[in-house]
């Protein structure tokens, strides 16, 4: 039996830094149809690695939280809670306009990765604050997932559309075009909808719940890695009638990857004794710790690679080309031009640090 963690549990560290450099390596690929699948977004139902990226992010927001919000000397304000999400939120906008910028309001995309992490957050600061036990956070999760669930089953679009999963279709299709102002990503429907994200707040209260756990009692890594199996296979059990789904962020797809998430957080649990002086780990503690900046930076470069050329070229095209044409193979020279935009983030990261330039909200 493990004793419970302490107000920074570098494990988690390090597991947050990791899961921002796969989230760049995902997002950087050099040629997107050329990918290894493995790192590629599955198109609608199944899951590749690419897909529990932002889905264990999440995770670890609900495991952080009550470790952030309750650490000594912290004072609960809503004040800087709502501050806090409002900063995210903006940033995330903020970052959408660098990569497409524009006037036109119905071209502004105002959801996001960093837009949902804000809602998340929000939804974890009530629930830590309101009640330290595990029972609202699963409580919560169950008749979040039991909502949606119903929701895309049995509920069709307004005007007598039938209940339907499939692309910009019956409920969740429908709530994304009326309810989500501006720029739609997908025309039909958004990556980060308006009801897909109620099961993806499960996957942050069920890290609350977990670390709530933890805390009190302390949790063995055999039994922490149990849990996860646990989650995994009640989400398998569920693809009968609710497909693995990112998009849709089916109840399936909420379990799996909460589960597999505290699977690999409970292995490097069990390492980390061994392997915590090593300075690989020490390097991806110190990504984790400032995940908000790295993701900006490798947005930034994005929002740099997708300008073009007087040519009329994509920065972005250019430098992928240079590099498959040294005979590499279309996804072998994908994955490096992702590996050398990982590497050129985490190279200025040290150095925004010594300016003491990292985001914090």
């Amino acid at each position: 039996m493990t004793s419970p963690v302490s107000q920074r549990d570098l494990s988690l560290d390090s597991f947050r830094g990791l899961d921002v450099l796969l989230m760049i390596l995902v997002n950087v690929q050099g040629n997107g149809d050329a990918a290894f699948g493995f790192i590629k977004h599955v198109e609608w139902h199944g899951v590749t690695l690419a897909d529990f990226v932002f889905p264990v992010f999440l995770l670890i927001v609900g495991l952080s939280a009550p470790l952030a919000l309750e650490r000594p000397g912290a004072v609960f304000s809503w004040g800087g809670i709502l501050r806090r999400t409002a900063l995210l939120f903006l940033i995330g906008v903020g970052l959408s306009f660098l990569i497409k910028p524009t006037l036109d309001p119905d071209m502004i995309r105002w959801t996001g990765v960093l837009q949902r992490i804000a809602i998340v957050y929000l939804v974890c600061a009530a629930v830590v604050f309101i009640r330290k036990g595990t029972g609202i956070a699963i409580a919560l999760s169950l008749g979040l997932l039991a909502l949606h669930s119903y929701m895309l089953l049995r509920v069709g679009s307004p005007g007598g559309g039938p209940a339907s999963m499939e692309p910009g279709m019956g409920i969740s299709g429908w709530l994304d075009q009326n309810f989500i102002p501006g720029r739609v990503l997908r025309k039909t429907w958004e990556p980060e909808g308006v009801l897909s994200t109620l099961p993806a707040i499960v996957n942050a209260l069920i890290g609350i719940a977990v670390m709530r756990r933890i805390q009190a009692h302390g949790i063995g890594n055999a039994l922490l890695g149990g849990i996860g199996a646990v989650l995994v296979i009640a989400g398998l059990l569920l693809t009968p009638w609710l497909p693995l789904n990112k998009n849709l962020w089916t109840a399936s797809f909420a379990l799996v990857t909460s589960g597999a998430g505290l699977v690999v957080w409970a292995a490097m649990r069990a390492l980390w004794p061994v392997i915590a002086n090593n300075r690989i780990a020490k390097w991806t503690v110190s990504l984790g710790q400032a995940a908000l900046t790295l993701y900006v930076v490798h947005t930034l470069l994005i929002a740099v690679i997708v300008r073009k050329l007087p040519s009329g070229e994509k920065i972005w095209d250019v430098t992928y080309e240079a590099l498959a044409s040294t005979g590499l193979s279309p996804a072998s020279a994908s994955m490096l031009y992702a590996a050398i935009a990982a590497a050129i983030s985490c190279a200025i990261l040290p150095w925004l640090k010594r300016r003491g330039w990292i985001l914090k909200v």
